[in-house]
């Protein structure tokens, strides 16, 4: 029956179809309470707990077993934080170019070529580095799940010594 499988009718559950404007600036919230949570010090998310490109990744699989609804879910959640993520003004992102250009309007001239070049070639190895320093972690967390559990299972006890042991019958 389906109570031995464990399945059955959720008479609490709801079905509801959000707008893909709704679905966005949800997705976009998220995005940002998941920046302050970085950036705020009592906040027990660090940037180890990110996932860079390989747990995206599983993530996506994951999702894909389970339904296709959070595959598509997930998707909007991706870009959704890759266009907010891309917005910040940090050097060789666009929000960067956005930067340089307003400080070059403010300036009266463009900022020199040479100081742009440097300054965008140490984001580069900033956020290659914080990419590797994540999918380390992702690498770590996929590891950790594929392990065998730690502990052991659980065996008969082994006959005792002053146990009679018991012959089959002929």
């Amino acid at each position: 029956t389906a109570a031995d499988l464990g399945v059955g009718f959720d008479p609490e559950l709801v079905l509801i179809h959000p707008s893909p404007w709704k679905q966005v600036t949800d997705a976009a919230r998220m995005t940002f309470r998941t920046f302050w949570s970085l950036l705020h010090r009592d906040s027990d998310v660090g940037i180890s707990k990110l996932s860079g490109p390989i747990g995206i990744a599983r993530i996506f699989h994951l999702t894909a077993q389970a339904d296709i609804r959070l595959v598509l879910w997930f998707t909007i959640l991706v870009n959704v934080n890759l266009a907010i993520f891309n917005l910040l003004p940090l050097p060789v992102l666009d929000g960067g170019h956005m930067l340089f250009a307003t400080i070059g309007r403010l300036r009266g001239r463009a900022l020199p070529a040479g100081f742009i070049h440097n300054v965008q070639t140490a984001f580069v190895v900033v956020l290659f580095s914080m990419m590797l320093y994540v999918s380390f972690f992702d690498v770590r967390r996929i590891a950790r799940d594929r392990a065998p559990s730690a502990e052991p299972e659980a065996q008969a006890p082994a006959a005792s010594a002053t146990e009679p042991a018991t012959e089959p019958a002929k």
